[in-house]
């Protein structure tokens, strides 16, 4: 049966539940500290009515506060803690009961069983996202914070799994199949399975013989490893049952990516040949290899970032919050030019799209720009690739269709032709580049009757940019790009979100998530302390806000309603005012 505590129960100021449990000292300390931020702004939008949908309204026995148990498994995403230190900091850290409103006793005693169900439960749900979606959104309300410029950037992380190279990938994933046939189908294993794949690969009797081999030996071994995990899945292909385990269809799937089958005969493929996002290892599935960063997973992250221009002597300095907007993990083996539009489209829906976004060469792909631009976003990015031999200094060009107008010279040319391959050809008359004096670094080609220039719109939109990333201009707007930098490492440093507790993409999503909402939970009461302002007055000033706009939309609607027989109650003179 379920147990959630109601945080909407109105109470008297000075009367609320912690004045009996802190001191007053106590109480102005936690306000200022994290705690408070988590208290007035995250406790609240937690999703514990759709966690509640999990469990019984009036059947079996009470559980323990959902509310509290869903901000428990946040805070230790947070800090990065173990089921027994989430336990122990819920029991005896009065920090953690000021965040949760937790203050009896018996609510602050969670078994790590409760701990792990209520994770499993918001891990399954995919509640990270949404959980992060929500209390950023409403931070970014509730302290307009501006998210017009933004920057973007990824994270190498890593799950809890160990790095195998490919002998121990491939033994270890005969092991896990030997294993699970052992235990559903012991008939099987100890009649069909050889006494030499027992004692190489079966873990309570292996003496290491895969494990262990020096560098120079593990050629020489994999291809005795791929034949044995070639015949396991040949001798079980026709038993519908065995080859329905998971363990099965990883050994299928592994063989497939390290391995050809050529005339009933298997060859190890060369280390080169494997593709990126083939299996790392057999306990995490899907985390993928990066050339440069290794195995694991990555963490695209997006941030607004305030432009400090030069303030006029004698003005005091503004605070200014800066928050993580858009937080998604996935493979390493991604690319990242393929997160900046979900970035941008998922922004979008959430009403906090950037008009401007910084980013590296990485994200900055002639296809990102355009489909950004359809979007109204404006990528400031270094361009990618070797620069084109071509230089079209001097030409002009139409700034929609990108064909030539006029050659350095000032002529135009005589016509253009765009071609099937997406090129485009513009000619000009031998007569007209005659006494040319700039034919000698002309970038036209000598044709029959005509000079040519071919060339493609891509290839005009690359130069433009180049130009522009020599310009001021742009060297002024990209020099904030390297302050996510500085976010990726209290990032990593502030919440460990380098190596999680955990493995696969659901859990690790999950983890890597809810410590990036940690980092704007952090900032938030860093911007508080500095700015000195309260969670009350900044609340009250929304709540307010928010009342007036109700009246005056029902006040017009009352005006509306008697228009038409010229009636003006008295009371649609008075208009209350915000203090």
């Amino acid at each position: 049966m379920r147990k959630q505590k109601n945080l909407n129960i109105s109470t008297f100021e000075g009367m609320e539940p912690w004045h009996g449990y802190f001191s007053k000292e106590k109480q102005e300390i936690l306000k200022k500290s994290w705690a408070g931020t988590f208290r007035k702004l995250i406790l609240p939008n937690l999703p514990v009515d759709k966690l509640s949908q999990n469990y019984s309204q009036s059947q079996g026995r009470p559980t323990k506060d959902l509310l509290t148990a869903i901000g428990a498994a946040v805070l230790q995403q947070v800090f990065d803690l173990t089921d027994e230190e989430t336990r122990e900091q819920l029991a005896f850290n009065q920090q953690w009961h000021f965040a949760l409103e937790t203050y009896n006793p018996e609510e602050q005693l969670f078994s790590e069983k409760t701990l792990w169900t209520v994770r499993h439960h918001l891990t399954k749900d995919n509640d990270g996202q949404s959980i992060f979606n929500t209390v950023t959104d409403v931070l970014a309300k509730t302290f307009k914070v501006d998210t017009s410029k933004q920057r973007m950037d990824s994270v190498h992380v890593y799950s809890n799994m160990a790095r195998l190279g490919r002998v121990r990938l491939m033994s270890r994933t005969i092991t896990t199949f030997l294993r699970n046939l052992k235990r559903q189908f012991s008939e099987k294993y100890s009649s069909e399975i050889t006494e030499e794949l027992k004692e190489h690969y079966a873990k309570e009797t292996s003496k290491g013989y895969f494990g262990n081999i020096k560098p120079s030996e593990s050629q020489r071994r994999l291809p005795e490893i791929a034949a044995d995990l070639y015949w396991l899945i040949e001798k079980y292909s026709g038993n519908e049952a065995v080859s329905n385990m998971s363990s099965y269809k990883l050994m299928v799937r592994v063989l497939s990516e390290q391995c050809e089958v050529k005339e009933g005969k298997v060859e190890v493929k060369p280390a080169q040949e494997v593709s990126s996002d083939s299996i790392q290892n057999p306990s995490d599935i899907d985390a993928g290899y990066d050339s440069h960063k290794g195995q694991g997973y990555q963490v695209q992250l997006s941030e607004t970032y305030d432009r400090k221009e030069t303030e006029e002597e004698g003005t005091e300095k503004k605070e200014v919050l800066d928050l993580i907007t858009y937080v998604k993990v996935e493979s390493a083996d991604k690319h990242d030019s393929r997160a900046l539009e979900p970035a941008i489209e998922e922004m979008e829906t959430r009403g906090i799209k950037p008009v401007e976004m910084l980013a590296d060469a990485a994200y900055g792909g002639d296809d990102n720009v355009a489909k950004a631009k359809e979007k109204k976003v404006v990528i400031v990015s270094p361009v990618i690739g070797k620069k084109s031999g071509k230089d079209f200094s001097g030409y002009k060009f139409n700034k929609q269709t990108k064909e030539v107008t006029q050659c350095p010279n000032g002529k135009a040319p005589s016509s253009i032709k765009r071609n099937k391959k997406d090129t485009i050809t513009a000619k000009w008359s031998k007569e007209a580049c005659k006494d040319c004096p700039l034919r000698e670094n002309c970038q036209t080609k000598n044709g029959a009757r005509s000079r040519r220039l071919l060339y493609s719109e891509k290839e005009i939109r690359l130069w433009q940019r180049r130009q522009y990333e020599s310009s001021e201009e742009f060297k002024d707007k990209y020099r904030y790009r390297s302050g996510i930098e500085a976010t990726n490492s209290r990032y990593i440093h502030k919440t460990g979100a380098r190596r999680v507790r955990y493995r696969g993409l659901e859990n690790v999503g999950f983890a890597e998530t809810i410590k990036a909402l940690g980092i704007n939970m952090f900032r938030v009461a860093k911007y508080m302390e500095k700015s000195g302002k309260t969670f009350d007055f900044i609340l009250n000033f929304v709540y307010k806000k928010a009342i007036l706009s109700i009246f005056y939309d029902i006040k017009n609607q009352i005006k509306n309603i008697y228009k038409k027989y010229s009636v003006k109650p008295f009371y649609l003179n008075f208009t209350p005012k915000m203090v």
